[in-house]
């Protein structure tokens, strides 16, 4: 079902809605080892919100395209030369820079084949919103930061297509916030065996926590006896349709972008090159920027696994920093899901759902 230009696979595309000419299209980005499959329970109620939705399998997942030895140079470290730091931190971005460039390649693709259709900002109609999940948040920071890609994408200027971004249930690591003194995550952990990380991953980021109110009352590995984590729920059958380890494990394309965007900066680079919209330099004209019109969302789930809250009370404060510099910040709209784990989308699809594609002013706060 991909198409065979675009280097990523298109694992579901609910078609147009029934009886719509003026629908919205909303394109999926997985997250880590979870892939597209994983939003397959939204796709029943397109017809009642007027959506067409588009599920993406990113690189190295079923259906894409793999990566190639030399686009997986990009993500080690050089180890010889007096610049071999900067040299690693100049490969991780040209590495997400192409990531971007493919993703505007394949809307550009479903504009063209009318699939997505161009927004009509006044009427409110048509065009198309663009999420990422969990570790796929840094593929729309990305996104966001190249929008001088995104300007003219085989003739087409993006932001004459999309109307809004969401970042969904991020954590804190792919926008680049800073970890508490003592973080936890099956994925650092060395006691548990390399062969089982993505099992445990897997079975730790889709549980239920019950946090407080601050940094210091987060729970970092029990989820609640009720309801299980969500992959307890799963059969055998569904569990093959949404994961693949690959990618995650270690070595893997997920798993050497994970540690290195951490370890050189990278994902704190794109998270500012995205919030923060192009500016004068030494007073020449400011850089046009392609997602002045778009909207930009945050969905976080206060029951997630505790790299989610935390991520959202970092956002907070660098929005209310922002405000107290009179730094110019792109406006960002939060919705609180009250109650939902990271997998609302698989739980509740309904709400989900909502919470992407309906207007702020009917957002859960």
């Amino acid at each position: 079902m991909a198409s065979s230009r675009s280097l990523l696979h298109i694992i579901e595309d609910s078609g147009a809605p029934k009886d719509s000419s003026r629908y919205v299209t909303l394109v999926i980005v997985h997250g880590y080892a979870w892939h597209g499959g994983s939003f397959t329970k939204m796709i029943p109620f397109t017809d009642k919100y007027n959506a067409r939705i588009v599920l993406v399998n990113r690189r190295d997942y079923p259906g894409s395209q793999p990566y190639s030895e030399d686009e997986l140079a990009l993500l080690k470290p050089v180890v010889e030369g007096e610049s071999a730091e900067e040299k690693t931190r100049e490969n991780l971005w040209a590495y997400m820079r192409d990531r971007a460039a493919e993703l505007c390649a394949l809307l550009a693709i479903l504009a063209k084949e009318g699939k997505i259709l161009p927004y009509d900002r006044e009427a409110d109609t048509g065009g198309a919103i663009v999420a990422g999940w969990s570790f796929g948040s840094c593929w729309l920071t990305a996104l966001l930061a190249h929008g001088d890609i995104a300007s003219d994408v085989q003739g087409i200027n993006l932001g004459d297509y999309v109307r809004r971004i969401v970042l969904h249930d991020p954590p804190y690591g792919p926008l680049g916030y800073a970890s508490p003194a003592e973080p936890w995550n099956p994925l650092i952990d060395p006691t548990i065996p390399p062969e089982n990380v993505i099992v445990e991953f897997a079975k730790w980021v889709s549980g239920y926590y019950q946090h407080g109110s601050t940094p210091e009352e987060l729970e970092y590995r029990v989820p609640l006896k009720e309801p299980v984590p969500t992959i307890m729920r799963l059969t055998e059958e569904e569990r093959d349709s949404v994961l693949c380890g690959g990618p995650g494990s270690p070595g893997g394309s997920d798993d050497l972008l994970h540690a290195n965007g951490l370890r050189y900066g990278l994902f704190k680079r794109l998270k500012d090159a995205a919030f923060y919209p192009p500016q004068p330099n030494h007073g020449a004209q400011a850089p046009a920027d392609t997602w002045k019109d778009t909207e930009l969302r945050y969905v976080w789930c206060d029951r997630s696994v505790w790299d989610m809250p935390w991520c959202c009370w970092a956002l907070h404060a660098e929005i209310d920093e922002a405000k107290k510099s009179g730094t110019q910040m792109r406006p960002i709209t939060v919705s609180r899901l009250r109650g939902a784990n990271h997998f609302v989308h698989w739980d509740e699809p309904e709400r989900a759902l909502r919470a992407f594609i309906c207007k702020a002013k009917e957002l859960e706060t």
